[in-house]
């Protein structure tokens, strides 16, 4: 199992909420987890999920006068509750995990090193990244890129809750067009507001590519372990 391919699985904060209703579920979850049990022989996962469903520094704190830095430091620890979550719901469904906090919180989670990280993938656990960067200002997909270089991932899948990268906002405009393959470059340049600048360069400096797709598709992460055409596929150069 030590030859299986790793994966740093970016996902939102929605899936904590039941898609019609909008209310409190662990379906998704449930579900996240069955997927990546089936997946365990080939796949390896670092998760990072992110904190919007509880609070946004960008949006919450701005609405609120917050000093900007606070902001994003109470985004952090919206990202440290939904990692508790997930840990133990993915427990409850016999996945081991590791849980891993950039702020010093040892009764949350263990603080990030690299010989940490290194012994939990030894183990076959399914790693969760929380607390962000540990610095504001750097969003979670950021933080994705990050982790993703430090478990020697081979993609990056960022699960949203879209189908892929649009040339524009598709909730907002019917007429948007999906795109399949996109360089750094060509996404910085026609502002597709993927992920944000310094995730970008991050990604791009290592040649780490990032698969884009609906986590709440059914057998989503099945689908992108078996179909590299599912989603969009944001790269160092696209191959038209």
């Amino acid at each position: 199992m030590q030859n299986r391919k790793k994966i740093l699985l970016k996902i939102t904060g929605e899936i904590f909420f039941e898609r019609t209703t909008k209310k409190l579920s662990a379906s998704a979850i449930k579900d996240l987890a069955n997927q990546i049990k089936q997946l365990e022989s080939t796949h390896q996962f670092g998760i990072v999920v992110g904190g919007g469903n509880f609070f946004r520094g960008t949006q919450h704190g701005v609405a609120l006068g917050m000093t900007p830095s606070v902001g994003h430091q109470v985004g952090m620890l919206a990202t440290m509750m939904n990692g508790l979550i997930l840990k133990d719901l993915f427990e409850q469904h016999g996945l081991s995990t590791s849980l891993f906090c950039a702020i010093p919180c040892p009764e949350v989670g263990s603080p990030i090193s690299q010989q940490a990280i290194a012994s939990a993938l030894q183990k076959n656990n399914t790693l969760i990244f929380i607390g962000g960067t540990g610095n504001p200002f750097f969003t979670t997909d950021t933080n994705a890129v990050l982790r993703g270089l430090q478990i020697e991932a081979s993609e990056i899948w960022k699960g949203t809750n879209v189908d892929g990268i649009y040339d524009t906002d598709p909730r907002k405009h019917e007429n948007a067009t999906l795109i399949k393959r996109v360089s750094y470059t060509d996404a910085l340049t026609q502002n597709l507001g993927i992920m944000d600048a310094p995730a970008f360069a991050l990604a791009r400096q290592h040649g780490l590519s990032i698969r884009v797709f609906n986590i709440f598709t059914p057998d989503a992460l099945i689908t992108a372990a078996h179909n590299t055409d599912f989603g969009s596929l944001l790269e160092v150069q696209s191959k038209k």
